[in-house]
């Protein structure tokens, strides 16, 4: 465990033993989120809401101003086939 202090900006240092193993540098980015008891700290990943099933999927294609993810893909490809 490491115990940081923050400092009168809000900022807080993350350990580079940390930064090393999660393999993140200077200039990457993460997401923070919270739950009742702990704040996360997590290395972003991107994620996208599919406009066809609604969900978010780690992958998708951007069709005009719609992100389409594999699923949402098989569905139109299905729908299309039995029209």
């Amino acid at each position: 465990m490491h115990t940081k202090r923050i400092n009168n900006a809000g900022r807080l240092v993350i350990p580079k033993e940390i930064l090393d193993i999660f393999q993140l540098h200077e200039g990457d980015q993460v997401d923070i989120t919270h739950n009742e008891r702990q704040i996360v700290i997590e290395p972003h990943r991107q994620r996208y809401v599919c406009a066809v099933t609604g969900k978010v999927a780690d992958e998708a294609i951007r069709i005009g101003e719609a992100w389409i993810s594999k699923e949402g893909l098989k569905q139109i490809v299905q729908y299309m086939s039995s029209e």
